[in-house]
């Protein structure tokens, strides 16, 4: 019997690191240096060298100064770098013109998320949604491809206007057209798709539902798996979960939950892929509660809270309730800024996914917020109405149930979507427990 070849394991392709810190955020260069060298890692690049530029102003041909570009040219070819890879975002000239003073490929951070973005998209959503995000992102770089062919020109006739449209331009015109076109299909595709997880949405009106929202690899997959043993995809790496995954969360006192996993945040998320991911973020903002999972063991803590409140508040979903569940408690960075974190919120707890540790204060938490959106109520309606009944027991709490003549009187719980919708019924009166 012979055995299978083993995995044939790529090579990291080794690249120069450039970081751009201004002056007023000297103190993030550490952190900022060590989350650039884990996704150049996740996307299957290894950071050979390091290079720092402190400024304020970006210059407009190369973003850094011209010293700054004769030193990285030199470290690229010092260092045997493939590529340079910079932790801000270039324009199309910039990024032309570093590739010619460096004789290699420079990329930015959005193409960066975005190379790490396609390797982990596995759903047919994902895969759209990163897709439509590159080619948004190709769309203003088009011309920076064809620059070969962009020199071709033909002559003009004598006291013509010397220079007719060549090669290069038009070929750039066709590939914009067909960009254009793989963009319009792209929207559309993804459109049936959010059309379909809106019904799907819809369709569970009738659950409160909870959505872990966080920064990248705060541990909310872990979460997911310890409230639900749903068996999400939890790995030690940035996006490690792109896709939204929605199960049952059972919970003391209530029944009719469900929590959903979503694709992690991250600092300077570009713009095309949230749009690019719209349908899948309709799951934060449809949801009823937020659970925010911190990483407590990450120095920079604070700063990716505020990451994430951006991001909700970019997306629409910052107004909806919140629990802030502060993660990998077992190994934090500071008790004492976790501490002095958890009194700026009215709700949070301190838990670990991996050990489970105060699991059960969250769920309590969680417990405790439905029920203050819950009101005890008398509702009284004619026995005749089967189907009210049915209705009644399959969505609220019943915690007495009686009958006067032809009238069946119910002392229950209901939530604030319930009491709207028995609220319109014709035949139910309604009044305070």
């Amino acid at each position: 019997m012979t055995k299978a070849p083993l995995p044939v394991l790529r090579a990291a392709i080794p690249a120069v690191l450039m970081l751009t810190v201004p002056n007023a955020q000297r103190d993030t260069e550490d952190e900022r240096r060590h989350e650039m060298e884990s996704l150049l890692d996740t996307a299957g690049r290894s950071a050979v060298a390091v290079l720092v530029q402190h400024c304020d102003r970006p210059i407009a041909a190369t973003y850094i100064g011209s010293g700054k570009v004769q030193e990285l040219a030199a470290l690229v070819r010092h260092s045997g770098a493939e590529e340079v890879v910079f932790d801000c975002s270039l324009s199309p000239r910039q990024q032309a013109n570093l590739e010619q003073a460096c004789g290699c490929r420079v990329y930015d951070y959005e193409w960066l998320i975005l190379e790490i973005f396609a390797r982990n998209a596995r759903t047919e959503e994902a895969m759209l949604a990163v897709e439509l995000a590159r080619a948004e992102y190709l769309k203003s770089r088009l011309r920076r491809l064809w620059t070969h062919l962009d020199r071709q020109h033909k002559g003009g006739s004598p006291g013509g206007s010397g220079f007719l449209t060549g090669t290069g331009e038009k070929q750039i015109e066709m590939d914009r057209r067909l960009v254009r076109r793989r963009i319009q299909t792209l929207r559309e595709r993804l459109a049936r798709i959010e059309a379909r997880r809106e019904r799907t949405i819809a369709a569970r009106s009738e659950l409160f539902q909870v959505a872990l929202v966080g920064y990248t690899n705060a541990g909310k997959s872990t979460l997911m798996n310890a409230l639900t043993g749903a068996g999400v995809v939890a790995e030690d790496r940035l996006f490690a979960t792109l896709d939204t995954r929605t199960a049952r969360l059972p919970l003391p006192r209530h029944e009719q939950v469900v929590l959903s996993d979503t694709v992690g945040f991250i600092r300077d998320l570009p713009p095309n892929l949230i749009a690019s991911f719209h349908a899948t973020l309709g799951e934060v903002r449809e949801a009823d509660l937020l659970i925010h999972v911190v990483d407590a063991s990450s120095p920079a803590m604070e700063r990716q809270i505020a990451v994430v409140e951006e991001v909700l508040a970019h997306i629409g979903a910052d107004h909806i309730p919140a629990i802030m569940a502060f993660n990998k408690s077992d190994r934090p960075f500071s008790r004492t800024l976790v501490g002095a974190c958890k009194k700026r919120y009215r709700h949070a707890v301190s838990i670990s996914a991996l050990t489970g540790a105060g699991l059960d204060e969250l769920r309590e938490a969680i417990a405790q917020c439905i029920d203050r959106r819950q009101q005890r109520l008398i509702v009284r309606f004619p026995i005749a109405e089967g189907g009210l009944l049915a209705f009644i027991r399959r969505r609220a709490r019943i915690e007495q149930e009686a009958y006067d003549g032809e009238q069946a009187v119910l002392t229950i719980v209901a939530d604030d979507q319930l009491q709207r919708e028995l609220a319109e019924h014709p035949r139910l009166a309604i009044e305070p427990a």
